[in-house]
Formats: structure tokens, C-alpha cells, sequence
């Protein structure tokens, strides 16, 4: 992060620095004086978190403390929090499921794409600096910020005059706080680890410099979340209880099958037999020495059966016993009581169980209706996600002179029922025909029940029956 800073030797042309007149920081960068080598926090030790994940203890700790950002670290920890950003994240913003088009509205009040308007937008995406990635890349971020916070943000950072908007950075949420400014108004400030008044004064945890963001050129995007909750409700977050429950018991689990489960070999050591031959073999008549000898015996043998490789033979002595031992029977019920722990997390993190691998018997209705549930509230955080970043897009346009509005265009994931689907919407179609002919409704009426817009030409020529043409023949 910000190493131009640091080189050498300048760049070859000359460019402008957009990342040295940004406002909000990246979470875990460092900033010496005006320079200095920063880190990516997911990729050091960022507020201790990293310590934090190695135990079960730590976890439950920064559940308690930092809940939000215990979120954020949770796809690299568990696999089940992972596979559902994954399919998010790829279900919602890949390229063939949202593009940016511009909209100038004419005098009708209808509107029709701006080429050059969105060539622009174009432009200042494909040139965005590399560590943030064009519009999709940004947009991915955002969704991940949905769901480990519910709010999601960007701040456009302005180019020269008449160069409309050199570049638009994601934030982290995490970092941002709300606060009420002396009009009633909400602003928001984000917690940076450097101090911006050049001291090189630095803090960790929940301390910080609070900066105050630009609102005009920073724009916000939120989850739906009770009155008076301005950061969102983020989806994720009833998957802390369930995770924790679920490391619990595989810890747990996997200690038990380590001490009992796996194969033990139980060896019986005659202690009665080696005092008799410390007697009568060896001739001892000291309880003490007899004592040691047997002792020394059985030392013998522990470290004989410790060493032993995984084919190697038992010898021993005729009246001691060696048998394989192990769970056997007595094993508890596992796998239902796992199979309700998962199933738990798989609802928290507001999945279909056959998207997470867990494949169950279901009626085509059932499934077609968890389909359409899943699928609109993806369509809804796509949406969200794509808010803030189309709002940096029309800022762009209007420092560029060219006001027209800016929008994002979804395709709704594939459905497995495209037949049945296209089946509807084909007797749909008749359906609204027919009450057109029978002059129960105009061509415009029909046309806003199938699609949604108004019709492009009027109706078909009805034909003349045969009747009115002139008769039977």
C-alpha cells in the first residue's frame, strides 16, 4: 500500500497521485510522517486478531471484544463462513451479472443510454488503481463488507479540475463511525491507525485518530436494521454463536478420538510374578531391592511397548495380556448431533443447504421457492453494493460536465425451471392478448403486465372473419 511513495526513481510520465489525496485509510496501513512501508492487515498482525484465531479461547474473546471484525476473519477459519462469501460474492458481482450503463433523460421524461457517457464511466474504472480493481473488483468488495457489517462505503477521490474523478476506493466499515455534527446532520469519521498531524504518533486496538470523511464525495450503502441503526445489520452475524458451537465440538470430538477412538494396545503386567522370580530366580529377600527390581521391570517394559513400530511383533511374558482396545460399541450418536450443529451455521449464514454441499430430499415447489427467497435477496445486496460505487460514477460524469444518471444493470442468477418458466410466461402472453382482442384492455396495459414497459408499436391487425368478408363459401 503507498509505495510509490517509497521508489527511487519517479515514474516515467507523470501521473496523478490519487491515493496521496485520499481521505480514508486502509484498515492495518501504516503511514510514517508523509511515507512508509505499510501492510496489508489480513496479512500480519492487525489489533492482535491474528494471535486471537489460533484458539478456540482466543476466538471466544474476540466474539466478545470485536465481534464485527471476528467476522471478517471467519471465511479463512471456518470452511462453511468461506463457501458462502464464495457464493455471494461470484452468484452477484462477476461480469455477466452487472454492468454500468448511463441513462440521459430527455424531454419526455423517458431516457436512452449516453455512449459517451459511459465510455467515461468505462475509463474510470479500467484506469482505478490497481489494489482496489475495476468495477467488479469493487463491487465484490463491497458485497464482503455487506455481509460482515452491513454497510458498505467508497470514497471518489477528485482529479484536477475538469478531470472529473481520478479514482474510487472501498472502505472498510469496520472502521467508520457515525457522528451528529452541530446542523443534525450524520457524518461519518474513520478510526486511522496513523495520527495525520505528521507527529508519526501511532495506536493500537480500540484507540485511534478519528478523521472526519468528506461527505460529498463519500458515499454509503446499508442493509435494512431497526430506527435509530444507521450502520445496517449485517447477515453474517447470527453465524458467531453457531461457529463457536461448532469449533467447540470438533475440538472436543477430535481430543475424544485421539484419547479413545483410535486403536490402544492394553498390555497387563504381572506384578506378582516378578516379585516371585526377584525370590526364588534371582535371590533377593529384601522387600526394598525386591521393590526396585519389579519397578525396573516394569520400566522395561513401558519403554519396550513405547518403542515399538507400526509392524512389529509383541513379546512377552506368557501371563501378561495384550489386547487392541478403542471406542467399540460405545461410541455416541455423532453424527446427528453434528448434523444439527451445521445445519444451524448453514441458516445463520442465510444459505440453501444444497449450495454448502448438503444435499437433502425436497419437492420441486419447496425448492423453487427457497430459490426465489435466496435469489431476491441476492438481487437486494447486489443492489446495495453496487449504490455507492454507482453514486462515485455520477459524480464523475457531472465534474466532467456530462450530468446524466448512472445505473446498474443486473441479470438474475439462472434458475434450474427455465422451461417451466418460459412455459408461464408464453401462456402469460396469451392470457393478456386475448383480453386485449376481446377490447377489455389496451395494447399499453398488456404490454405493462408482461414486461414492465410501455409498448413499442400498437397491436397486430386482427383478421377479418371469414363471415364479415362476405360470407360462406
Amino acid at each position: 500500500m503507498r509505495l510509490q511513495r517509497l521508489a527511487s526513481v519517479k515514474p516515467a510520465r507523470k501521473q496523478f497521485n490519487a491515493d496521496a489525496r485520499r481521505t480514508s485509510q486502509g484498515a492495518g496501513e501504516l503511514l510514517l510522517n508523509h511515507g512508509g512501508l505499510g501492510y496489508i492487515a489480513r496479512r500480519g498482525v492487525d489489533f492482535g486478531t491474528s494471535l486471537a484465531v489460533q484458539t478456540l479461547e482466543g476466538l471466544s474473546r474476540l466474539a466478545v471484544q470485536q465481534p464485527l471484525e471476528l467476522l471478517s476473519l471467519l471465511p479463512d477459519v471456518v470452511p462453511e463462513v468461506g463457501l458462502a462469501l464464495w457464493n455471494l460474492t461470484w452468484l452477484s458481482c462477476g461480469p455477466t451479472r452487472v454492468r454500468l450503463k448511463t441513462v440521459r433523460m430527455g424531454e419526455s421524461g423517458g431516457g436512452e443510454e449516453w455512449p459517451a457517457a459511459t465510455a467515461a464511466v468505462e475509463a474510470l474504472w479500467r484506469d482505478n488503481p490497481g489494489e482496489v480493481g475495476d468495477f467488479h473488483d469493487a463491487m465484490a468488495q463491497n458485497m464482503q463488507m455487506l455481509c460482515f457489517s452491513g454497510m458498505c462505503a467508497c470514497e471518489a477521490v477528485p482529479a484536477p479540475r475538469g478531470a472529473g474523478v481520478a479514482a474510487v476506493f472501498p472502505v472498510n466499515t469496520l472502521t467508520l463511525r457515525y457522528r451528529r455534527d452541530n446542523a443534525g446532520l450524520l457524518t461519518l469519521w474513520q478510526q486511522q491507525t496513523a495520527n495525520a498531524n505528521g507527529l508519526g504518533l501511532y495506536s493500537a486496538g480500540f484507540g485511534g485518530f478519528f478523521a472526519p470523511m468528506p461527505m460529498e464525495r463519500f458515499f454509503v450503502s446499508r442493509l435494512a436494521a431497526l430506527p435509530d441503526e444507521p450502520y445496517g445489520r449485517a447477515p453474517f452475524g447470527a453465524a458467531l454463536t453457531p461457529v463457536l458451537e461448532c469449533l467447540a465440538f470438533m475440538r472436543d470430538l477430535l481430543l475424544a478420538w485421539h484419547r479413545v477412538g483410535t486403536p490402544k494396545w492394553d498390555v497387563g503386567f504381572d506384578f506378582e510374578m516378578w516379585a516371585t522370580l526377584a525370590r526364588d530366580v534371582v535371590g533377593l529377600s529384601d522387600p526394598v531391592e525386591i521393590q526396585q527390581y519389579v519397578q525396573a521391570r516394569y520400566d522395561d517394559a513401558v519403554k519396550f511397548y513405547s518403542d515399538l513400530n507400526p509392524d512389529d511383533v509383541f513379546f512377552h511374558d506368557i501371563k501378561s495380556k495384550v489386547n487392541a482396545v478403542g471406542s467399540g460399541s460405545d461410541w455416541g450418536q455423532i453424527e446427528p448431533i453434528w448434523k444439527i450443529l451445521r445445519q444451524r451455521l448453514i441458516q445463520s449464514l442465510k444459505q440453501l443447504p444444497t449450495l454448502m454441499g448438503i444435499v437433502e430430499g425436497d419437492t420441486e415447489t419447496w425448492s423453487r421457492v427457497q430459490w426465489d427467497i435466496f435469489s431476491s435477496g441476492l438481487q437486494a445486496m447486489s443492489s446495495r453494493a453496487a449504490s455507492p460505487l454507482v453514486r462515485a460514477s455520477e459524480l464523475h460524469l457531472r465534474l466532467l460536465g456530462m450530468p446524466c444518471r448512472v445505473e446498474a444493470e443486473f441479470i438474475p442468477a439462472p434458475t434450474v425451471g427455465r422451461l417451466t418458466e418460459a412455459q408461464a410466461l408464453a401462456l402469460e402472453i396469451a392470457n393478456q392478448a386475448r383480453i386485449r382482442d376481446e377490447g377489455w384492455q389496451s395494447q399499453e396495459s398488456a404490454a405493462m403486465a408482461v414486461t414492465g414497459t410501455a409498448p413499442v408499436s400498437g397491436p397486430p391487425a386482427r383478421p377479418v372473419p371469414v363471415a364479415e368478408a362476405g360470407g360462406n363459401r
